[in-house]
């Protein structure tokens, strides 16, 4: 058995953190779906399941969905060996942009890159 390095456990143990304090914003939510889940009809069950999961990801905001995927994608990376290294061009992230935003899957190059480069599809309104 392996063991982590002092500095990937540490990156861990602040994503899982992050992880935790955002599903917790929910957690009224969540309580308040199971409480009706507990309805004692059998066929009601399944109806209450799918409305149980409407229910927590209409609660969720776009933003705050958005974060907890990233911090699951970097906790994914830490456990594939890939973290710290940009999803786009394959090359180290800056440590820097780490420390700011533990859940970084892209360098702050690939990030420019993106938001200075136009679409490749645009729509032509009033062409004619």
């Amino acid at each position: 058995m392996t063991t982590e390095p002092a500095n990937t456990r540490k990156i861990r143990e602040q994503l899982m953190a992050r992880r935790a304090a955002l599903l917790s914003r929910y957690q009224g939510a969540l309580e308040r779906a199971e409480e009706e889940l507990a309805v004692p009809a059998h066929e009601l069950v399944d109806v209450a399941s799918n409305q149980w999961d409407a229910q927590v990801l209409s609660v969720m905001s776009d933003a705050d969905a958005l974060t907890l995927e990233n911090v699951v994608g970097a906790i994914r990376r830490l456990d594939t060996g890939t973290y710290g290294i940009c999803a786009l061009c394959d090359e180290p992230i800056d440590p820097a942009r780490l420390h700011a935003l533990p859940e970084a899957a892209e360098c702050v190059d690939c990030i420019r890159f993106a938001e200075e480069t136009p679409p490749r599809w645009t729509l032509s309104v009033g062409a004619g």
